[in-house]
């Protein structure tokens, strides 16, 4: 192993992910808590936080306060529609009537993110899927009771489940089964973050810090720099690295968001079959699920994209947690995008291009070497 220079020249990063030891730093750009600076120069900032889309939204603006001020409004106001329109608790949105009451889909706006959602569906073989509601509220983690479902009740579920069950036609989204029903959750933040960066420009701002729930659009640049964004430990409250972004999404998954503890598969699935085991220790489920198996993602604790697509980071942050390690290649080969895993044992795999982006001055003492090797 090497130690990591102060900063290493994109030139000389292998295409391949690294592989990073863990030691009493984590590794930069681990999770979706974002620290903004505010005081990058000499630019007034003005700023807001409101409780919307089921988490806390923080929008800052540069530039006359009489200007920043009307832009975060309207950009809160947009994010207040999209809140609407995507939430499927609510009586009166087209999701709520699509799923409860069969009715197609045709509102604009949710036609084109649904198409967006399936797409990424598609090239990730179905990792991401937004049929996959059925299973979070089996569950629990659509209320306060999670608990260990039965594996027949899984299975009964898993049935409900594809994204292969809807219908794209113009102008329009059906379904095959009247049972089948969809959650936006996991791609509608980042429709969001994009819908209010197109806002706040319209608006005449030109630089901005949008931080929906820990998924960041930094756009543009603040006092002639980049925005510098320092992201927490996924395990602590500690500061881990920055970033330097302008006119990218920084978009995290992770097991922390929501999650509960229980007996472990294994013993669940001895005492099935009538060996009486008793677990004798609990593991953490989370509530990002794999539509593949049923069961929620154990083995990786935190995955960041970084792209200019904020609706598209989110999606592949859900696939990279989902798929892990073997799915950086294809992060790779997608193109315009970067990312980060950390594991379960504390390692971090990184694509050589963020790698190589990072400030690695809050990486001294971390070692680095090729993955696999």
């Amino acid at each position: 192993m090497r130690r990591m220079s102060a900063r290493r020249p994109r030139s000389a990063a292998p295409r391949r992910p690294y592989l990073v030891a863990w030691s009493a730093l984590l590794v930069a750009l681990a999770a979706g808590l974002l620290l903004p600076s505010c005081r990058q120069g000499k630019t007034d900032v003005r700023k807001q936080t409101r409780l919307m889309m089921d988490t806390y939204v923080t929008i800052q603006a540069t530039g006359p306060a009489q200007t920043a001020d009307k832009a975060i409004a309207a950009a809160f106001g947009r994010l207040e529609e999209i809140s609407h329109k995507f939430n499927f608790l609510d009586s009166t949105s087209p999701v709520y009537a699509f799923n409860v009451n069969n009715t197609p889909l045709t509102d604009p706006e949710v036609v084109e993110v649904v198409k967006a959602a399936v797409a990424v569906s598609e090239v990730s073989g179905g990792a991401f899927d937004i049929t996959i509601k059925p299973l979070v509220e089996l569950w629990g983690f659509y209320g306060d009771r999670q608990a260990v479902p039965s594996q027949r009740s899984i299975d009964s579920c898993l049935k409900l489940v594809g994204y292969r069950n809807l219908v794209l036609e113009p102008g329009r989204v059906t379904k095959l089964r009247p049972d089948v029903a969809i959650d936006l959750g996991g791609i509608a933040k980042g429709y969001g973050l994009a819908e209010a960066a197109r806002v706040l420009r319209q608006e005449g701002v030109d630089s901005a810090l949008i931080d929906l729930g820990g998924d960041v659009y930094a756009m543009g640049k603040k006092g002639g720099k980049n925005w510098k964004v320092g992201i927490r430990s996924p395990r602590s409250d500690g500061l881990v690295g920055l970033i330097a972004a302008s006119n990218l999404a920084v978009v995290t998954s992770g097991d922390y968001e929501r999650f509960f503890w229980g007996p472990p598969r294994d013993t669940l699935q001895n005492a099935a079959a009538g060996s009486g085991q008793v677990p004798a220790e609990s593991v953490r489920y989370c509530h990002i699920i794999d539509p593949a198996t049923g069961w929620p993602q154990r083995g990786t604790i935190s995955t960041t994209i970084v792209m200019r697509d904020p609706l598209t980071a989110q999606g592949w942050s859900k696939i990279l947690f989902l798929r892990g390690v073997a799915a950086l290649p294809l992060v790779e080969k997608t193109g315009g995008m970067e990312a980060i895993l950390i594991n379960d044992s504390m390692r971090a795999f990184c694509t050589p291009g963020l790698a190589s982006a990072l400030d690695s001055t809050l990486l001294q003492g971390i070692a680095t070497s090729p993955a696999g090797r």
